[in-house]
């Protein structure tokens, strides 16, 4: 059962994805651009203090990798990440990029470098031309198992081909800086974590019926979430002895959570962690 929830999910989520990548195709320069559907100031403006116009930069050869922008939140585990790579010399960006959806695969000069995912979980990648640069963008969602065993910050790396040290490809780390962007709600079954970018819900029990429902201050609904209609991934994970559950979701939109009154699971009021 919970393999089928992950994969059908995993689908629904790739679809977004795609249905945006169809809307803004060729005229993406943000985060926002690439990757929600309302792209508007008001938008921007929720995660304005959020959005690192990061800079980091990678150079091999003539390649230049650059880290133009990162969105991560470290409670509910997600991220958007958005890379420009340009050839010194000016010349066109070879890439490996699937005709039918974008997803990356590998560029560089016989498929030399490529984006890996070290984490558990969902990772998404595209890419697009901009003249002969190479714009390339990442989503994820982390539901590693061994929880604290992970580090986050290093859960993206670069892997070049060409190179080989001691038997294996060489690697180079982005360290991504993940935002404390979230606000806390709990109750006998568990703690939900939700900010603007979607919400995990940790509980010690597997739901198969599991409706989590956000209403504004005036208890009026902003949005419903169904498991029993595949709209929440699931996972397991581990925090020290402990198993616990896990149930994720990306938002199509930013939440502002300033915003946010009440959230309900199965109908209950959850009360929010001081």
């Amino acid at each position: 059962m919970k393999k089928k929830i992950v994969i059908i999910a995993s689908v629904i989520v790739s679809v977004l994805l795609v249905s945006n990548i169809i809307t803004y195709a060729y005229s993406n320069e943000t985060i926002f651009d690439f990757f929600f559907a309302n792209s508007s100031n008001e938008q921007k403006e929720i995660v304005k203090d959020y959005l690192l116009k990061d800079g980091q930069k990678i150079t091999i050869d003539n390649y230049v990798i650059c880290l133009e922008e990162s969105l991560c939140e470290k409670n509910t585990g997600l991220g958007y990440l958005f890379f420009v790579i340009s050839d010194k010399e000016g010349q066109k960006v070879d890439a490996d990029i699937d005709n039918y959806n974008n997803s990356l695969k590998s560029f560089g000069a016989d498929k030399r470098f490529i984006f890996e995912y070290e984490a558990t979980g969902t990772c998404n990648k595209y890419a697009e031309y901009k003249g002969k640069e190479l714009y390339v963008y990442i989503s994820f969602e982390i539901t590693s198992e061994e929880l604290s065993a992970l580090d986050i910050s290093k859960c993206l790396k670069l892997t070049d081909t060409k190179e080989i040290i001691d038997n294996e490809y060489k690697q180079y780390n982005f360290n991504l800086a993940f935002t404390d962007n979230c606000r806390t709600f709990k109750n006998s079954n568990g703690v939900l974590y939700i900010s603007p970018l979607g919400l995990r819900f940790v509980t010690e029990k597997t739901m198969d019926d599991l409706i989590i429902t956000l209403k504004d201050k005036n208890n009026q609904v902003i949005s419903e979430y169904n498991n029993s209609e595949n709209m929440l991934s699931e996972s397991n994970r581990r925090d020290g002895d402990i198993t616990e559950v896990q149930y994720t979701i990306q938002f199509e939109n930013l939440l502002d959570i300033k915003d946010l009154g009440y959230i309900y699971i199965n109908d209950v009021e959850l009360d929010e962690a001081k």
